[in-house]
């Protein structure tokens, strides 16, 4: 079977990082220890993954390897080099075709662009978080808004694919202020973006302000709302949504004090989105009227709601009765059409 992409991940856990955000605890994060990440080891990781995809008869029309966790491109210039000079073998043999890395904004100038280029490196994701100044402040970023913008902006004008990693329920964000961040990102265009919404985990600074009372973190109902509304910001914008939540680990799950957790929170916030659209599509209806709503069939499940809980919110809202919902193979995944009807 040919699969589109294989993205063989290489943790770095928090190297390069010059500042302890709030809310880090990578180690914890990615299960990786903090251990130096050698080229040999980035060698050796990524013969495993293309040995195994061989003897499993998977076949990938891309392979990229990426480098996580840490901020790459505020490695000393030397250690990144090594580290991309150990993929470029494969990538001479044709085995793995681009290099990815996750870095923060201050981090981005044109040098360190030009030693990404020349390695092959075809996608740069970057820490944004929030686009509010205060908000960065306290969480303690160490970069401000400006950056963000800037890097965005060089990292485009390069020709780099562009990914955000975006932070909601960081200490000090209000709805309305995460909701101006998600609009001013729409506008500077990135191609990617993943939502991580803020947990209090093990050995975090977190943990002690939210043991005093200092911070609250969001609910998962409030997560879900502000998720599924920033989702809806970046599609409309053509901004692609390649993660909502982190991934399920092990040793994420053990370590979380506190937060919006939930291991299937991505089909959640797709649910909540879902709900919302027929929520707006019902309310236009007049007195002795109906809607039917016809769906892909590849989305039922997500428009019906995890244990039919968006039929059951609909119903409560007084609309039982008032809709029928059905799932076509003809129509676009992502996409739906709704027809009033009299009863």
């Amino acid at each position: 079977m040919v699969k589109d992409l294989l993205v063989i991940p290489i943790f770095i856990p928090q190297q390069g990082c010059p500042h302890a955000c709030i809310f880090c605890n990578q180690m914890r994060i990615s299960g990786s220890a903090r251990l130096l990440v050698t080229p040999e080891a980035v060698r050796h990781e990524v013969r495993c993954w293309l040995v195994r995809e061989t003897a499993h008869g998977n076949q990938h029309r891309e392979v990229q390897v990426a480098f996580f966790g840490g901020s790459f491109t505020c490695l000393p210039t030397e250690t990144q080099q090594g580290l991309l000079a150990a993929v470029q073998p494969f990538i001479a043999r044709g085995e793995v075709n681009s290099i990815r890395c996750s870095t923060r904004p201050d981090c981005i100038d044109s040098q360190r662009l030009a030693v990404l280029k020349q390695a092959g490196v075809s996608t740069v994701e970057l820490g944004v978080q929030s686009m509010d100044d205060e908000v960065l402040r306290r969480a303690r970023r160490g970069h401000n808004a400006e950056d963000s913008r800037r890097a965005i902006t060089l990292l485009k004008e390069a020709g780099f694919t562009t990914g955000v990693q975006i932070m909601p329920g960081l200490p000090g964000e209000t709805f309305e202020s995460f909701i101006v961040g998600v609009e001013e990102i729409t506008k500077l265009r990135p191609d990617l973006a993943r939502i991580y919404p803020l947990l209090v985990v093990e050995d975090s600074g977190l943990v002690s302000p939210w043991l005093l009372g200092d911070y609250q973190p969001l609910s998962l109902d409030t997560a879900l709302d502000w998720c599924s509304i920033a989702l809806s910001f970046f599609e409309k914008a053509d901004i692609r949504v390649i993660r909502i939540g982190l991934q399920p680990a092990t040793s994420l799950e053990a370590s979380i004090l506190a937060g919006p957790w939930h291991p299937a929170f991505g089909a959640m916030v797709e649910s909540r989105r879902w709900f919302y659209y027929l929520e707006n599509c019902l309310k236009s209806l007049k007195e002795g009227e109906r809607l039917d709503v016809t769906v892909s069939h590849r989305d039922i499940s997500s428009v019906i709601g995890i244990n039919k809980e968006n039929r059951k919110r609909l119903d409560a809202l007084g609309y039982a009765g008032r809709y029928r919902i059905t799932a076509d193979r003809s129509v676009a995944k992502g996409s739906f059409y709704a027809v009033c009807k009299q009863s």
